[in-house]
Formats: C-alpha cells, sequence, structure tokens
C-alpha cells in the first residue's frame, strides 16, 4: 500500500516521536532536587558527628584542661610582667615559644629589637610540684643596677604533669 501522491512502491516516512521539551525539563529538575536533598542530608549527619565528637566527655575534659593551663601561664606572667614593661621572649625552644605565644602573646609588649626588653620571659619545663601549670613555670629574667635577677611566676597552678591534650582533628 501507498501513501497517496507517492510515487508507487514508495513509503512516507513516519514522524519521529520526541518526548516533550517540558518532560525533559521535569525530568532534570527532579533529578537536581534529589542530588541536592542527599548531599544536604549527608553534610547534616555529617554536622552531627563532629559535634558529638566535641560534646564527647573525654573531649570536653581535655578542651577544660587546656582552657586551665593556658589561663595559668597568663596568670602567672602577669605575676611578673608590669604594665608597660617591654618583653622578650626566648627563642631557645619553639614549642615553648607558641606556648607563651598562646598564653599571654596578646597583652605582653614585644620589645624591638630584642636587646631592648626589660624582662626576658621563659619557660621552665617538667617542675615537680605545686605553683607549677601542668608541670611548667613561667620564669623572668631581669638585669639591673644590682645584678640579674631571676623570678617565677605565681597567682596560679593546673595539677599534674605534662602538656595539655592535644586537640582532636
Amino acid at each position: 500500500m501507498t501513501a497517496v501522491g507517492t510515487p508507487e512502491g514508495t513509503h512516507r516516512p513516519r514522524p519521529v516521536k520526541t518526548v516533550a521539551p517540558k518532560v525533559v525539563q521535569t525530568v532534570v529538575s527532579v533529578l537536581v532536587v534529589v542530588v541536592a536533598l542527599v548531599a544536604l542530608v549527608g553534610q547534616a549527619v555529617r554536622g552531627d558527628r563532629i559535634v558529638g565528637v566535641q560534646l564527647a566527655p573525654l573531649a570536653v575534659h581535655d578542651a577544660a584542661l587546656d582552657d586551665a593551663f593556658y589561663n595559668c601561664i597568663d596568670v602567672q606572667a602577669h605575676s611578673l610582667v608590669r604594665p608597660g614593661q617591654t618583653v622578650t621572649i626566648s627563642t631557645d625552644n619553639l614549642a615553648d615559644v607558641v606556648t607563651m605565644i598562646k598564653g599571654f602573646g596578646s597583652w605582653v609588649t614585644v620589645a624591638d629589637p630584642a636587646s631592648d626588653a626589660q624582662v626576658v620571659l621563659t619557660l621552665r619545663d617538667n617542675v615537680p610540684g605545686p605553683g607549677t601549670c601542668l608541670g611548667t613555670q613561667v620564669v623572668a629574667t631581669t638585669v639591673g643596677p644590682h645584678g640579674t635577677t631571676v623570678r617565677v611566676g605565681t597567682g596560679a597552678q593546673v595539677p599534674g604533669q605534662g602538656p595539655p591534650p592535644a586537640p582532636p582533628l
């Protein structure tokens, strides 16, 4: 059978059915929404786990001990440095430098150049007994007309030995 108006033996091509553009747009939109929702739920679960780790009793205890340690270092440094006095921080031990900067670096006036400092602050580590911050003491060395004076910080202590625990990563 041939279509009307076509030479005998040839067939009229049938039109190709296409998916309506609205359907494609709807399918793509639904896929984007599903992917976004899965990603949001995944991040919410991850965030909940992180908060759970940070609120765990051991993490809270370690954070409180860390706060007490740096507060102790700060109080001891305040007992050694008068307002306006210039200081230099001993650079003999990089770990101690970082500890001092974290403990009281926000308020001390660091001398520039270091030779102009009125007080040299150092940490004495592994000191047994009371009056230490987990076995660490802040020490001030001053040079005056009567010679060199070495004083140990006072006013706070955190019993125990060793540095505060490392925070969880």
